[in-house]
């Protein structure tokens, strides 16, 4: 039936250029699964700010002497990566190419896991590329030298000692997916020095939940006093994506191939917000009705690798400012199966008035323990520290962006315009000052392209409204990737207007003219405690047709409204960012403009966003050819920093 439509308006010669298009949109829309869309990131913006923040760190220690036998480790070896942050344990693993986090993980073991990508140790794609069509070698991770020659007490090991190394492996989780191609290897060091390859499994595009694996040492080849196992990956290039978790790593001696348990059971997850709508939200709004913004119960998960059922007792602490708030401790019978996670909660409390300058912040700690005498053997993982933030915006993402979020260009026609906006229930009268975005450095630049921020009193055909009610917008922005004290972070756009807000829903969001990727943050952790397979419902878009939420991707945007007294949250902020020794000159320019030394990339933007000229590996800019006017300049240099700067062009 669509084509015939569309065949008839191609023969009508009186048929609108108009209607034309819409019965093509109305085509597009037909054959699509969803408008808006996910994609991986360009770059990992937490181990960057880690770097920015720590110059001199070092994964080995530069003075640590070579290995020798006498400084191997000894069995077991068992990590769980709980206690470390971004990267791995360096006492246990000779490199830190993964990343050690608790985002991308779904339903681990234990809390946090290695995630395997396509970026370096610094958080930048290998050899600074990004193609889809290329595959190399991805992440890496290492153990240290373990000695397999002699037990403690200095007898032989023999292959009757049964040593099997074994693990947990989870296919993308909550990352990007991946195709056949991307596939993870096991390689075991032999004692003439080379790597063998013991075990490797295919990528697939769905996520599955962990899948414990077993691998004998059976050649007495590995056998040795200086004995590594890797696990690595072979994936497209494409940066932050084609994602692997691995968790619960043991070597170990006496152990049966058949048995797949461990004496142990651990946290999964931090506590969940104790807001039942937020993550975050300001301390004045929440006190207008706390009984209505707070959840239910405390919740949190905990998980058990031991293979019977487990009595585990729950405790929960709450503390402001050093003081107590909040004590809870709770008891029961066999409520953790065998081999399984589940979620637990307590009891929920009031909030005592909490004084002070924003942010407020309450320091929470949870920890479990068995009830009867079963076995623990790590009792590290059973402890978990975490806060709830009180600040002046609203905010349902947790802070880290999985992927960046947008619409999808290869489903829409290019031409048309398109409109995100993001609901929030405003509490009490108050004036809305700013709206901060996390802006993701993504495998598709974007940084020239113009949109308007925008917001929304009503938006037609939601909740019964009649027509859209725009009570402001901005001019045309581009998107701004913000460093605030050396560290990547949210963006903030001020009003140039005083906006203030009744009690009621708003939405805030942004206008595009044509059908691009913005790559806003997106947080796939949206309501991962109780449900990690769930997409905001506060969340809508418009691009061809009525505003709507289906088909949005699970998690949640990272974009947040500013309320109440206007502060200066761009302190340490270069927006855009002019670097101090930027020398460029002559400024206004008619031919050769010098840039004072050489530049990874540069562009040459026109005003309205469009890229005139661009080149890599260059310190100067031929403008000879350029017409008259304003532009922008944007340098990146070698360390992945961008600045930007304007030169006016007089053409002769």
């Amino acid at each position: 039936m669509k084509k015939i439509l569309i065949s008839a308006a191609i023969r009508s010669p009186l048929m609108n250029k108009g209607i034309l298009l819409l019965i093509v949109c109305f085509f597009y829309l037909g054959s699509a699964s969803a408008q808006v869309t996910t994609y991986p990131i360009g770059d990992n913006a937490v181990i960057k700010n880690f770097l920015h923040l720590n110059p001199t760190y070092s994964f080995q220690h530069p003075n640590k002497h070579k290995y020798s036998k006498k400084d191997s480790l000894s069995l077991p070896f068992f990590d769980d990566f709980f206690t470390s942050r971004i990267y791995p344990d360096s006492s246990k693993w000779l490199n830190n190419q993964v990343y050690v986090n608790n985002g991308f993980g779904k339903y681990p073991p234990t809390f946090n896991v290695a995630t395997f990508d396509a970026l370096a140790s610094d958080g930048f794609p290998y050899n600074n590329t990004i193609n889809k069509d290329y595959s190399g070698a991805g992440d890496s991770l290492i153990s240290q030298p373990i000695n397999l020659l002699n037990n403690a007490i200095s007898t032989p090991y023999s292959l009757a000692d049964s040593i099997m190394l074994s693990f947990y492996y989870q296919p993308n989780g909550n990352g990007y997916h991946l195709n056949r191609e991307d596939s993870l290897f096991v390689y075991f060091k032999a004692k003439n020095g080379l790597w063998f390859k013991v075990w490797a499994v295919a990528g697939q595009s769905n996520s599955e939940d962990f899948k414990h694996v077993i691998l004998p040492i059976t050649d007495v080849n590995y056998l040795h006093g200086n004995f590594q196992f890797m696990f690595t990956t072979y994936t497209r290039q494409v940066a932050n994506a084609n994602h692997w978790n691995i968790d619960y790593v043991l070597l170990d001696e006496d152990r049966k191939k058949n048995e797949d348990f461990y004496y142990d059971y651990a946290i999964q997850s931090v506590p969940a917000s104790l807001l039942k709508n937020y993550a975050s939200m300001p301390y004045s709004h929440f006190t207008e009705n706390q009984a209505s913004q707070m959840e239910d119960k405390v919740y949190f998960r905990i998980s058990s690798v031991y293979n019977v059922g487990l009595n585990i007792e729950t405790t929960a602490r709450d503390s402001f400012n050093g003081a107590e708030i909040y004590y809870k401790n709770e008891t029961a019978a066999n409520n953790l199966l065998p081999l399984s996670s589940k979620e637990r909660f307590l009891d929920i409390y009031n909030i005592p008035s909490l004084s002070g300058t924003s942010p407020l912040i309450i320091n929470r700690s949870v920890s479990i323990k068995e009830g009867g005498t079963l076995e623990n053997e790590n009792k590290v993982n059973d402890k978990l520290l975490s806060s709830q933030v009180f600040d002046d915006y609203y905010a349902y993402d947790d802070g880290t962006a999985e992927r960046g979020f947008g619409f999808d260009q290869n489903i829409n026609p290019t031409n048309i315009e398109g409109q995100i906006a993001y609901g929030f229930d405003i509490t009490r009268k108050d004036s809305v000052y700013a709206i901060s975005t996390f802006f993701n450095q993504a495998v598709f630049d974007v940084s020239s392209r113009r949109f308007k921020y925008r917001i929304w009193k009503s938006l037609e055909g939601i909740n019964n409204a009649s027509s859209d009610e725009l009570i402001y917008e901005s001019e045309l922005e581009n998107p701004v990737y913000s460093t605030q004290n050396g560290k990547r972070t949210f963006h903030n756009h001020y009003l140039d207007t005083t906006l203030v807000l009744e009690p009621g829903r708003y939405y805030i969001g942004w206008w595009q003219q044509e059908m691009y990727n913005l790559n806003v943050g997106w947080d796939m952790n949206y309501g991962n405690i109780r449900d990690p397979e769930k997409p905001n419902p506060n969340l809508y878009y418009k691009a061809i047709g009525n505003w709507t939420n289906q088909d949005l991707p699970n998690g949640t945007l990272m974009m947040r409204p500013h309320v109440g007294t206007r502060k200066d949250l761009n302190a340490s902020i270069y927006t855009p960012r002019i670097e101090d020794k930027i020398s460029l000159y002559p400024n206004p320019a008619s031919s050769i403009v010098h840039l004072g030394k050489e530049y990874k990339t540069v562009q040459l933007i026109s005003i309205n966003g469009q890229i005139i000229w661009q080149d890599a590996k260059v310190e100067t800019i031929d403008v000879r050819n350029i017409s008259s006017g304003i532009y922008y300049v944007k340098l990146l240099n070698e360390k992945g920093e961008q600045f930007t700067t304007k030169l006016v062009i007089i053409a002769l």
